[in-house]
């Protein structure tokens, strides 16, 4: 007996899907695909081809190829440069030096600031860079680089200048003396005469009959402290003379010292504000010990860096240490916070203001600098600013750093892991209005506030959708992908570069695909670029380019209706500024040779990089649809025809000669697949059809004639041939034209198996 059914597909809303079988796959979601936009409707539009912007500029970067070949490529952003809010300076980056982009121009390549000259960043190779952006100032920091680096511009000038950033901290670690906390020497190492000093045994401290000499020299000459010097446990506050009137030690006695002092544990150390990096040299520079200790040199550097709480964050230092002790701190886990920054002075304080060894004045206060240490952590990857919260993203989990209710200060923090699942690549994390998503080796995350505790949370977004897939991207091009959220269309982007030749000493930036994610759909879909035969562009990175421009023209002036004319009695004109909304909020860093520019989706002939050679290069748009066995598995099916749906895209008339062409005409072939069949070996494939028929002929009125053709949908009838207990379609495009899918629909008969 046979059954008769219907079945419509009236949307793909759930995007790709790997995480099915071929019997449980899920409606509305596609197997394979590749450059089609889905739409938040459902439908399905070709991408359009990606090309240089209008009135593009290519500006030549100075280097080889063989330069740009094994260096980095990147671009960031800096908002109200100098405080001018009439400009968002747009940082290429190219190997060591910047280029500044104004993105409120119509055409940023063609708009450079600092009269179109680069910086360069000394030492700066192979390493990526991050960046913040502080008081309208723009700081990097690198492996490659020993110091942070400022940035400042003038607008006046239009000069970009930099300078180095010297971070400082106390000294909270001291050298190894060798000496237990409470040991009182009875001869004083250079290493425990830092230690004392850096304990606030200072010089010209102590007065005797009006003569200055040192505490510590005092002890070891008075045999009311038996002769030797003050141990790691002893504070010289407790010898200090309450009645200084009774004895001829007016200030300090080193029996009040012998006989107040009764810790066992050393006393707070921190005197001498030191250089974070150079510590054994700073320590000498800053103390009477001017030799014999330990060199204590860092030798990783800054990597990642935030803006949070009106503070510079610096962390990301893979620690090595040449010439150490045992109190050389492993910088790995260590975060470094600066003061409040009122000034650029302010950039690398990351330390509190009061010595902590005064015994008045020691307190830590809310707008100090600091340090924060996690000892779980292995690797800082990447620190982010949330809302209201710093993301810390490294290699063996996520955590948080958050203040109490009145947000973050260097006497009110708290510290939260939020996920095991680590992260390897900086470049992939994407901040997503104070929400976050990233790649990490189990898959894609996303991590989002807990609505009862507020804290955040991970979850994976490709599990139960792309997970295959994503784990066959090549590590390689997992570690190197880049994202970018697009506010606008609330979809997260990822460059990634899949190609066997790809490593890390060839063009580690270029770029052929691109994993979109729908948030509000929760779909995914992909993107690929073309490859031209000869010289071909390549994309490079994201461009965030502002949801409007800046344009300017010229206003007469009136007064009421009366124009204001100037001493010749011409009317006067003035120049006035005028935003413009952009369609897009993002475009691409895009190389050619050794010349950069920006690239967009624009091409409405279907190529991507038509103008870099007059031709371009087509590219395919094609889905397959997942497998529909209409409710039984069991029965063979047949679907006499099948219905598409289209968005008509034909709107009028290009005249040759004396012939009329239509513009951007439509095109679906379309293929049965039956029976879970993957290739036509298998006899289940059958013959591709045109699905996308304009059925009513249209006669116009001339080359100005609209194409007012009456439906704004398009509606065929198609014979589907073959049959099988399941059906997929594979859906692709033609060269040069448009599809906009709204959806099929198909009748079905179902028998039962002899």
């Amino acid at each position: 007996m046979a059954l008769k059914s219907e079945k419509s597909f009236r949307s793909f809303i759930k995007g790709l899907i790997t995480e099915a079988n071929e019997l449980t796959f899920p409606e509305s979601a596609s197997v394979d695909e590749a450059n089609f936009v889905l739409n938040r409707d459902g439908s399905r539009y070709r991408r359009l081809g990606v090309d240089f912007e209008e009135l593009y500029t290519l500006v030549d970067s100075g280097f080889s190829i063989n330069e740009i070949q094994e260096g980095r490529q990147s671009f960031h952003v800096w908002e109200s440069p100098g405080g001018d809010t009439t400009k968002t300076a747009g940082v290429v980056r190219i190997k060591n030096k910047l280029w500044f982009m104004d993105l409120l121009k119509d055409v940023p390549s063609s708009n450079l600031l600092n009269s179109g000259n680069p910086i360069t960043i000394p030492l700066l190779s192979n390493e990526d860079i991050q960046t913040a952006v502080i008081s309208n100032k723009f700081v990097l920091v690198s492996k490659d680089i020993p110091d942070p680096i400022v940035l400042t511009y003038n607008s006046s000038t239009d000069t970009v200048t930099q300078n180095s950033i010297d971070l400082k901290i106390r000294d909270l670690y001291g050298v190894d003396d060798g000496l237990d906390d409470d040991e009182r020497p009875s001869s004083l190492s250079n290493e425990h005469k830092y230690n004392l000093r850096n304990q606030g045994w200072n010089e010209n401290i102590v007065t005797t009959s009006g003569t200055y000499t040192d505490a510590i020299e005092f002890c070891a000459n008075s045999a009311a402290f038996g002769n030797v010097y003050p141990s790691n446990s002893d504070s010289w506050s407790l010898g200090k003379n309450t009645n200084p009137s009774s004895g001829n030690y007016e200030k300090f006695d080193p029996a009040n010292l012998a006989r107040n002092s009764q810790s066992r544990y050393r006393v707070p150390r921190g005197s001498f504000v030191i250089d974070l990096f150079n510590r054994g040299n700073s320590r000498m520079s800053e103390s009477d010990v001017t030799s014999g200790l330990p060199t204590d040199q860092e030798n990783g550097s800054i990597s990642t860096i935030a803006s949070y709480a009106q503070r510079l964050f610096y962390a990301g230092i893979d620690s090595s240490v040449t010439d150490g002790d045992n109190r050389s701190p492993n910088y790995s886990g260590y975060i470094f916070f600066s003061k409040v920054v009122r000034s650029e002075e302010d950039l690398g304080k990351c330390f509190q203001e009061a010595d902590p060894t005064d015994p008045g004045i020691n307190d830590i206060i809310a707008s100090d600098g600091g340090t924060i240490q996690i000892p779980d952590i292995t690797r800082i990857v990447k620190i982010i600013a949330g809302q209201a919260s710093l993301l810390v993203f490294c290699e063996n989990g996520v955590w948080e750093v958050y203040g109490d209710t009145g947000g973050f200060t260097a006497t009110s923090f708290q510290i939260s892991k939020i996920s095991t699942n680590g992260v390897l690549n900086a470049n992939s994390i994407v901040n997503v209005n104070g929400n976050f998503i990233y790649w990490s080796k189990a898959g894609i995350y996303s991590l989002t506030p807990d609505s009862a505790s507020g804290r955040f949370r991970a979850e994976s977004v490709s599990l139960k959708t792309i997970q295959t897939l994503y784990l066959n991207i090549p590590e390689l091009a997992k570690d190197h992908c880049k994202g970018y959220y697009d506010e606008k269309e609330n979809r997260v982007r990822w460059l990634y570069n899949d190609l066997d030749t790809y490593s890390t000493t060839n063009f580690i930036n270029r770029y052929n695909k691109e994993l979109i994610y729908d948030l509000t759909l929760q779909a995914f879909y992909i993107n690929t670029f073309s490859i031209l035969d000869l010289d071909s562009p390549y994309i490079h990175d994201y461009v965030h380019i502002p949801g409007y421009a800046i344009t300017s023209r010229e206003e007469a002036i009136y007064v009421d209706t009366d124009p204001v004319e100037d001493s010749s009695n011409e009317q006067v004109i003035v120049d006035s500024t005028l935003e413009v909304n952009r369609n897009s909020q993002f475009s691409y860093l895009t190389l050619k040779g050794n010349k950069f520019t920006v690239s967009k989706y624009k091409d409405t002939d279907f190529k991507d990089w038509k103008t870099s050679d007059g031709t371009g290069k087509y590219f395919t748009s094609y889905l397959i649809t997942g497998y529909e066995y209409y409710g039984d598995v069991i029965k063979r099916k047949q679907a006499p025809y099948i219905l598409f749906y289209f968005k008509k895209t034909e709107n009028g008339y290009t005249q040759t000669g004396s012939d009329l062409t239509l513009n951007n005409e439509s095109s679906c072939k379309v293929q049965a697949q039956w029976n879970w069949a993957d290739s036509a070996n298998s006899g289940r494939w059958g013959t591709e059809f045109q699905a996308y028929k304009l059925l009513r002929n249209y006669i116009p009125s001339g080359p100005s004639d609209p194409f007012d053709y009456g439906d704004g949908v398009i509606v065929t009838k198609n014979k589907l041939r073959g049959y099988g207990k399941t059906l997929s379609l594979y859906i692709h495009s033609e060269d040069g034209k448009d599809m906009k899918l709204l959806g099929w629909a198909t009748p079905v008969t179902m028998t039962s198996l002899a």
